[in-house]
């Protein structure tokens, strides 16, 4: 409690009540909120388990995390995505398993767009090929292949090359492409009529 001398008393000091302030500056902030702009698709869930894996794919969660954000950060890079003002527009193509092992294609494209749409600039709009239609307009498509990579020395796990391109719709070039590596403890090779 704070006193005030008041004519040679002590008095407490009243204040007037911050309710009004409050809600003065409530309304005020509220009426800041935009509506302009593209509106947000909310990111799928990428759904780890206990060892830290990608659920029913075993992909190590971090390595994803890890290639998502140098795809992001290499996207910035091309310079029509870094000069442009608007949104972006961005397909996420299903990955291609050029690997002799089977993967469970459904669940890792859908975690790396979640998190590409977890962790992108507000402006860059993902979606998946099969959400798009045809009156959607699409600036680019984001193309992903996995590869086998043989270890110099044996390992305890798999170790996949997850290359990636992002291809110009406008006209089919090839504007940026990297690559990571991802480690996976439970492949398991494809039947042998899928391999052929």
């Amino acid at each position: 409690m704070i006193l005030a001398h008041t004519h040679g008393h002590l008095m407490p000091k009243k204040y007037p009540t911050p309710v009004p302030f409050v809600f003065g500056l409530l309304l005020i902030l509220g009426g800041c909120a935009t509506t302009e702009g593209p509106s947000l698709v909310p990111a799928a869930e990428m759904r780890v388990n206990e060892r830290g894996q990608i659920a029913d794919t075993g992909f190590e969660a971090i390595d994803l995390v890890v290639a998502c954000n140098i795809m992001l950060h290499g996207f910035g890079t091309v310079p029509e995505i870094a000069q442009n003002r608007g949104s972006e527009r961005i397909a996420v193509e299903p990955v291609a398993n050029d690997t002799r092992f089977a993967v469970d294609e459904s669940t890792f494209n859908d975690a790396v767009l979640g998190q590409l749409r977890l962790r992108a600039p507000r402006q860059w709009i993902f979606v998946a090929t099969h959400e798009g239609s045809d009156s959607d307009v699409v600036d680019y498509y984001l193309a992903g292949r996995l590869q086998r990579l043989m270890p110099i020395e044996p390992t305890a796990h798999e170790v996949l090359l997850y290359g990636y391109q992002l291809i110009d719709a406008r006209n089919s070039e090839i504007n940026w492409e990297g690559s990571a590596e991802l480690k996976n403890h439970t492949l398991v090779p494809k039947p042998l009529q899928e391999r052929l």
